[in-house]
């Protein structure tokens, strides 16, 4: 039996044992929302984006070829690693920006109560649509924080069940690893980006409803007629 039939039945028996994590696909919303509910509800799956074939030099490999591909392997995933913590500090950046922006345009809400309509009503849109916007980025952001992160690493004590002659072990395991990790951080910049431009668009609209607000001319008020009471005093009590 070959290993891509190995790998294919310990698919079937994974999805037999875990009937409730179904995976639909690359999704932002599903990506919140199985961050969001700790993966309780798993309808997501990073975008291929590596084709992830072994190819068939490997067998031919002597040592020498075996050691460069491990070195080149443990280089690489130092560098994605690196690269993820990178993206969760971006994120760590943007998420307070985002909800600054949000908690700022529903605040202004209310500076447009004297305008006159339809300036009111369209402003108010403009805010309400700009927080929208931010706190869906800002969302976006605090999953990236908070996300699971599939990354492949090699168990040194599973090691320890393989015959003699590792470095053709751990050259294959190393060349799988990258390509999770390739996938892993396509995924996540495609998310960065995603949640960037959702809370830039939010800070654009909202800005042109507070642009709005100061350049509508402020509805006058009716003014009520007032009567002056005049009150007599007697002077000789």
């Amino acid at each position: 039996m070959s290993a891509n039939e190995d790998a294919s039945e310990s698919d079937e028996a994974m999805k037999e044992v875990q009937p409730r994590k179904r995976r639909k696909g690359h999704n932002h919303a599903a990506f919140l929302l199985a961050s969001l509910s700790r993966y309780s509800l798993n309808y997501y799956a990073d975008r291929k984006v590596h084709p992830g074939r072994m190819g068939s030099g490997i067998d031919d490999w002597d040592d020498e070829d075996q050691q460069l591909a491990i070195e080149e392997g443990r280089r690489q995933l130092d560098t994605q690693f690196a690269q993820l913590q990178h993206i969760i500090r971006r994120a760590s950046v943007l998420l307070p920006v985002g909800l600054a922006i949000a908690v700022f345009f529903l605040t202004a809400l209310d500076d447009a109560a004297a305008l006159g309509q339809p300036s009111r009503t369209i402003i108010r849109f403009l805010l309400l649509a700009g927080a929208v916007m931010a706190s869906w980025g800002t969302l976006v952001m605090g999953a990236l924080i908070g996300a699971r992160s599939d990354f492949k690493t090699t168990d040194a004590l599973l090691l320890t069940e393989e015959p003699p002659g590792l470095r053709r072990y751990l050259a294959r395991d190393y060349a799988e690893n990258v390509a999770t990790g390739v996938n892993t951080l396509a995924a996540r910049l495609t998310h960065l980006g995603t949640g960037v431009m959702w809370i830039v668009l939010g800070a654009l609209v909202g800005a042109v409803g507070l642009a709005m607000i100061y350049w509508q001319p402020v509805a006058s008020l009716p003014v009520e007629p007032q009567c002056c009471v005049v009150e007599c005093c007697d002077l000789g009590a």
